[in-house]
């Protein structure tokens, strides 16, 4: 797949379609009529949520605050990256960078990948060294579900901040299903996929869906060309048992964009469409994963489920990644020539027993499980970076990798992570308007770090005991009210890193209290929640006051917010999706070095956090057939460093569509992204560097199903 093309694949793809439509000759027309309460809407309370519990628990029942996004929005919207359809959910932005997978997100005052976990169908993706790549685009995804506030009992260390599922497409038993899509737009983007799903017979069903994807890039070095594929084949010997097998792939070539040097701390537009790094630059990423699944109901009341997975990752970065003005402010020095590779091997075993019953004659419902996870990383690079050079931006000669004499790429370390937990869950009802839900696990980490080049070994053990429980009080038929408390973990670096090198330093410990509201509004045909909460989170590294050579775990930030959420269609064929999230986020105890001084930055906003969001999306049937829509996504400011002196602006995006139902079974749909043009930062470094956004945008796809 590594060397797929656009069009082979799509050739590929329709291959199977064909095959697969030839054994499913045309059936009767079914009209299918939505039964939700709200178009388009994230909430979704009366859907089961498997995200935020493994209870099986309505989005309404669950004690915490819990989105989705389905594949029919993400597809009305054009959302292409599965991270797109997180962060239009309530308080969650995004934090990208070519380092981090272009992936990271921030929640709740927290970010970063060990702050905000990503799953795929409930299975955590483990961070080695702050980066996850997979997945990245939205075509093979059923949903995309967010539990927001910690969520380590659920899913284990790293994930405080919020969980973020990405659930794929399965396949059906009850009829068979295809779709494909094909668009174009600027930059000589173009995007196609296929996908069927449905039954062999009444044992077996499968799913296949493949896209790919190439742009050219609004500048050179942002171009890009990815293909990913997912299948899956269900046996179902009987009413009671069924056996699934997933593959997964995706092969990234992605952009090779670091970063826009600004001029005296502001961006300058003869700079923001100019590209800086060498010739031969490279952001590679393939991933695979294998998955068996068995679900079993052994007897009434009865339910065994059990996961069995192997991931690997492969991934090389070969770039020059730093750009400043030189004090002329003519040229552009460059540095961080850096050549980074992971080989990365996660596998994994997850099984659990669901027990439905009663407990002195009240209903309940009970589930436990174990779970082992070993992931195993090898790290190349050719750190200490070493390797310079001086550019023209305005007669750009980008050089090669190899001519700035950097240092010498070579294997730097092995490292192991192994992962034991046993994990329970229970949702009692209390009495008919009241549920009690409660969680515990308990993680056993083994850690083993080898460096290669000088051959210090080290190993680590962790134990992190976490919980939550709530309480669930149903008002009445439209409202129900929530208060729950509940402990996570982060790990101070990568989940395969020892912090500051040493074995010396725990996990960081966090606690949330939060309280909340959930309805609908049925003359409205809408839904709404609301939240509050408090999260702490301690032991963090801090400078010693008194030794600023010394790092102590003394360190605290916290963060206290609310969040708004509301969707409803007021008026036949118009609908409306909003959200609102507003926090105060803190260092409380934090000291840093500088200049051999230690200073204290408590009092202030730690990096990378909003702290106001905001999304609306609201599209108008205006005549039968034709569909408008708009949306804006707003970010607060960000502060670019610790000691709030550089900051990332605030910034409004809008979107805009126009669809056109050509007929049952054909779409059209005019998209527009960056509406207004506007420039702004996603990420950046304090008054040096900002990654810029994609400016304004526009796409012609085609849907179509048969």
């Amino acid at each position: 797949m590594k060397h797929s093309t656009l069009t082979a694949l799509a050739a590929a793809s329709m291959a199977v379609c064909a095959t697969a439509r030839a054994h499913h000759p045309t059936l009767p027309t079914v009209e299918v009529v939505e039964s939700r309460l709200t178009a388009n809407s994230g909430l979704g309370l009366d859907e089961e949520n498997g995200t935020g519990s493994r209870l099986g628990l309505t989005a309404r029942d669950t004690p915490a605050s819990v989105s989705s996004m389905s594949s029919a929005d993400m597809a009305e919207r054009v959302l292409v990256r599965a991270q797109d359809a997180a962060v239009r959910m309530p308080g969650v932005s995004e934090a990208p960078s070519p380092g981090n997978g272009g992936t990271s997100l921030s929640a709740r005052g927290f970010s970063g990948h060990n702050s905000v976990a990503q799953m795929v169908d409930g299975t955590r993706l483990v961070v080695a060294v702050g980066t996850i790549t997979y997945p990245f685009s939205t075509w093979p995804l059923e949903s995309v579900q967010v539990l927001r506030g910690p969520a380590s009992v659920l899913y284990g260390d790293g994930a405080i901040g919020a969980a973020v599922n990405y659930v794929t497409r399965q396949p059906r038993f009850d009829r068979f299903e295809g779709e494909a899509y094909a668009s174009a737009g600027s930059w000589d983007t173009v995007r196609g996929g296929v996908g069927v799903r449905g039954p062999v017979n009444d044992m077996v069903a499968y799913s296949l869906y493949a896209d790919a994807q190439k742009s050219n890039g609004y500048r050179a070095d942002s171009g890009y060309q990815r293909q990913n594929i997912s299948g899956a084949v269900a046996v179902r010997p009987n009413r009671d048992l069924k056996v699934t097998l997933l593959v997964v792939a995706g092969h990234n070539d992605d952009a090779r964009y670091f970063g826009t040097p600004l001029r005296n701390g502001k961006l300058d537009d003869s700079l923001k469409r100019l590209s800086f790094n060498v010739d031969d630059a490279l952001v590679k990423y393939n991933d695979r994963v294998w998955r068996v699944k068995v679900d079993y109901q052994a007897a009434a009341g009865v339910r065994v489920r059990n996961e069995s997975y192997y991931m690997t990752s492969k991934r090389h970065w070969r770039n020059a990644e730093s750009y400043t003005l030189d004090p002329t402010g003519t040229l552009i020095n460059r540095d961080s020539y850096l050549e980074i590779l992971h080989d990365q091997q996660q596998v994994g075993n997850r099984l659990d027993v669901t027990l439905d019953g009663q407990v002195a004659g009240l209903k309940n419902r009970f589930v436990a499980g174990v779970e082992w996870n070993r992931t195993r990383l090898f790290l190349t690079n050719n750190s200490p970076y070493t390797g310079s050079s001086v550019i023209d931006p305005y007669n750009f000669v980008p050089g090669t990798f190899a001519g700035a004499i950097p240092s010498r790429t070579l294997p730097l370390r092995r490292a192991e992570l192994e992962s034991t937990a046993v994990f329970a869950e229970n949702v009692l009802d209390l009495a008919p308007h009241w549920k009690l839900v409660a969680g515990l696990r308990r993680d056993r980490m083994a850690l083993d770090n080898h460096e290669l080049r000088t051959g210090v070994r080290a190993a680590k053990d962790y134990t992190p005991v976490t919980g939550r429980a709530g309480l669930v009080w149903n008002l009445d038929p439209a409202v129900s009210l929530y208060a729950q408390y509940g402990t996570a973990t982060d790990p101070l670096s990568g989940a395969l890193a020892l912090p500051n090198g040493s074995p010396s330093f725990d996990l960081t410990r966090g606690k949330q209290l939060e309280f909340g509201a959930k309805g609908g509004i049925a003359a409205l045909r809408g839904e709404w929640s609301a939240a509050v909460y408090k999260i702490e989170k301690n032991n963090l590294l801090s400078r010693d006051p008194d030794n600023p050579t010394v790092a102590l775990q003394i360190g605290q930030q916290s963060s206290t917010g609310i969040e708004l959420a509301f969707a409803a269609e007021p008026v036949r064929g118009w609908t409306i999706d909003a959200n609102l999230a507003a926090l105060r986020a803190r260092y409380d105890d934090f000291n840093e070095v500088v200049g051999g001084v230690p200073i204290s930055r408590a009092g202030n906003t730690p990096t990378g956090v909003p702290e106001r969001t905001a999304n609306i999306w609201t599209g108008y049937r205006f005549v039968p057939g034709w569909q408008a829509a708009i949306g804006a996504r707003y970010v607060g400011e960000r502060q670019a460093n610790t000691a709030n002196t550089a900051n990332l602006p605030a910034y409004t995006a809008i979107d805009a569509s126009l669809a056109w139902t050509a007929s049952p079974k054909l779409g059209l749909t005019l998209s527009v992204k960056n509406l207004a043009d506007r420039d702004y930062a996603l990420s950046g470094s304090a008054g040096v560097r900002w990654l810029l956004a994609d400016p304004r945008s526009v796409q012609l796809t085609a849907r179509t199903t048969f």
